[in-house]
């Protein structure tokens, strides 16, 4: 899975190759409630886990009793190829976009493949939550460290500094137990590491000590959750706070840190791709997610980190919504950047 993810990042910055099938991980199937043939079929796309969209799908259905929902998980990476090139696994177009790959779908409505959606709903939205009315924020969630509770009798370090301190100290302790994204890999994972670089020269020491000590590289927060929770790492890097949280509530093991010398805030974002074969639905899930309803359900039974209220304060470093964004997507600057990655990281293993 990862070579064929890799090819395709690489692809994003590359000359136009022959298409590829995107690569789904999970499908989740709803029939309309309403009995009879529904009046219509929305066909989603994102990076969500699908336990996570569950509670957000049932709620909208309940709204929309009418409309047969099919929810597909990808990687960031084939949320953005599933909209360029208009496709899906069964071969119509996707609808509806999300993705916590804030760069990759800034980059989609910058070139033009996401549509215009105005509504009520989404004109109260603060002016970080939206861009061009065309990509719309839900969810606002805190880029954490989360540690194996079990392997500290006192707090874990609570800011990347102590953290690097203490893989410093400790060598023997910690060698092959850390665990981060690959940026190679994962597009959350780079728009992390990019965003990183710019807050402190505190994260390229990390990531030489990181390299040093074999540290595992990985797709996604729930992969490095798993390794968390089975005892494998001790220290998980960047992972997304609620998947973290949803974990801790459930009984696994993990202590979570929100970096006291700054915590990146990341936006997942939903966008109607200009090739959807169903706009009015896939509108009005748009304005249920950033309804005070669908707001609720995040914050409540899906357990992710809902965009409203705001109410952050000076250790959370918000990732905003704009063309900034789109600076480390140059092919150039990619280049460079995971060069200066891969010097840290990979060939210090």
């Amino acid at each position: 899975m990862r070579c064929a993810v890799l090819t395709a990042l690489i692809a994003l910055f590359a000359l136009p190759q022959a298409a590829q099938a995107i690569e789904i991980e999970q499908i989740r199937n709803y029939p309309a409630l309403q009995e009879g043939t529904p009046r219509s079929l929305l066909h989603v796309v994102g990076t969500t886990d699908a336990d996570a969209m569950d509670g957000l799908v049932r709620a909208f259905r309940a709204q929309q009793p009418d409309v047969a929902i099919v929810y597909h998980q990808a990687t960031s990476v084939d949320v953005y190829r599933a909209v360029t090139e208009a496709e899906t696994a069964d071969g119509e177009p996707y609808d509806l976009a999300i993705s916590s790959a804030m760069d990759l779908q800034i980059k989609l409505v910058n070139d033009g493949h996401a549509r215009l959606h105005r509504s009520a709903a989404t004109a109260r939205l603060p002016r970080w939550a939206s861009w061009r009315e065309r990509i719309f924020g839900f969810t606002r969630e805190p880029a954490v460290i989360a540690y194996d509770s079990r392997a500290f009798a006192a707090a874990p370090p609570q800011s990347r500094f102590e953290l690097l301190s203490l893989l410093r100290s400790e060598e023997g302790r910690f060698a092959g137990r850390i665990a981060t994204y690959d940026p190679k890999v994962s597009g959350l994972g780079y728009l992390f590491a990019t965003q990183d670089s710019l807050q402190s020269e505190t994260y390229w020491r990390l990531m030489e000590v990181f390299g040093n000590l074999s540290a595992r590289l990985s797709c996604c927060s729930g992969e490095m959750l798993d390794m968390l929770e089975a005892g494998q790492i001790t220290v998980a890097y960047n992972v997304l706070g609620s998947y973290a949280q949803a974990r801790r509530d459930a009984g696994a093991p993990i202590a979570i840190v929100y970096p006291e010398d700054y915590t990146l805030l990341m936006v997942r974002t939903a966008l109607i791709p200009t090739t959807s074969d169903n706009p009015g639905d896939a509108g009005s899930f748009i304005d249920f997610l950033v309804s005070p309803e669908g707001q609720r359900v995040i914050a409540g039974e899906v357990s992710l980190a809902p965009a409203l209220p705001e109410g952050d304060d000076g250790a959370l470093i918000p990732v905003r919504l704009g063309p900034g964004l789109l600076v480390f997507l140059d092919g150039m600057k990619r280049r460079a950047f995971l060069s200066e990655w891969e010097s840290a990281v990979t060939e210090r293993r």
